[in-house]
């Protein structure tokens, strides 16, 4: 956080002062040309009208001042950064980008094309293996400050394309981080187009996918997660006999590792039958479900065949057969209920 240094009572009373003063002065001064008594009263007074004026002029002159301190500062900051907008007039390459003619960059030093921060084609350019209509880096100093570095960058792609056996969706953010030398280091992920499959079904478009180095748990454990897939709001998906919408956490062969979301239809399993929005914890073995975690929801308890139904607020653990491993409350499951705040 940047300190802002704040201005003293005594200077803000000060400028409320001058303000006063320059409102009294043009009221004087409307009422002089406006009243017949006022002017009256005016050539009556002649000296001490001019006294008057001459001293809520003068102490008018702090607030104008202050006025065209802030009309310059603005002024000035809005051609520093129109000096910092630049259009190529010729095509140029640019950190190892062949930019076309009409490119329009935003500089973060003035006349330093190499320091560009933001960037638009006229037409798609290929950018690390892509083809983007416009590029947002973001900078760190070189060494001793002498260049910048680019150490993540934000593109936005033009037509859906391939990348890692995902289908990127055109007109969407594709974002990645980059080794010292501008070269991507780690692709973050960018946002799916139709066509993606997984375990045989399509993914939604529009989800949202990220790279992942593999979740590490407080016990030391690492799952093998390499992608997480986030489904659209109310999109589900076919998985393991349930149809399922959330989070899905794959590996890097594209194979469920484990899902974290919700049931989208009703679902059974051994002996129990769950409703619609149930909350739902699978996890997976070589892309098959390995073990089963369910939470009813209000006014959604799970019907049980061999004994009493399992209210809203506990959670039920099976195995992939059906059998019931435990059940215990929802907290101890891991499943966290959200309060709203009012």
């Amino acid at each position: 956080m940047i300190p802002v240094a704040s201005f003293s009572p005594l200077f803000l009373g000060l400028l409320t002062l001058s303000m006063l003063a320059g409102a009294a002065l043009a009221l004087f001064w409307l009422a002089v040309h406006g009243n017949q008594r006022v002017r009256r009263w005016r050539q009556r007074h002649g000296r001490g009208t001019v006294w008057l004026s001459a001293g809520l002029g003068v102490l008018f002159v702090p607030y104008v001042a202050w006025q065209a301190l802030g009309l310059w500062s603005l002024i000035a900051g809005a051609r520093e950064q129109a000096a910092l907008r630049v259009t190529l007039e010729a095509p140029t390459r640019v950190a190892g980008i062949d930019m076309p003619a009409g490119s329009e960059l935003v500089l973060k030093e003035k006349d330093r094309l190499e320091s560009f921060e933001w960037v638009a084609f006229p037409a798609p350019v290929s950018v690390y293996g892509f083809q983007a209509s416009a590029v947002r880096r973001f900078l760190d100093r070189g060494e001793q400050g002498r260049h910048y570095v680019p150490r993540r960058l934000r593109m936005r792609l033009t037509g859906d394309q391939e990348w890692d056996g995902w289908r990127c969706a055109g007109d969407e953010p594709l974002t990645a981080d980059l080794d010292p030398g501008g070269t991507p280091q780690w692709v973050n992920g960018c946002v799916l187009a139709a066509g993606n499959r997984l375990a045989g079904a399509g993914l939604p478009a529009g989800s949202a996918l990220r790279a992942s180095k593999g979740t590490v748990y407080t016990n030391g454990r690492r799952d093998p997660d390499r992608w997480v897939v986030e489904l659209p709001e109310a999109e589900a998906v076919p998985l393991a006999g349930a149809r399922l919408r959330g989070r899905i956490h794959l590996d890097a062969e594209h194979r469920p590792v484990r899902v974290q979301g919700a049931l989208d239809d009703a679902f059974s399993l051994g002996a129990l039958s769950y409703p619609e929005g149930t909350r739902v914890r699978v996890r997976f073995k070589t892309g098959q479900p390995e073990s089963w975690w369910f939470s009813p929801v209000e006014d959604g308890a799970a019907r049980r065949r061999d004994g009493p139904p399992v209210p809203p607020g506990q959670a039920v653990h099976q195995d992939p057969e059906g059998r019931v491993l435990a059940i215990t409350d929802n907290q101890s499951a891991g499943f966290f209920q959200a309060v709203p705040v009012r």
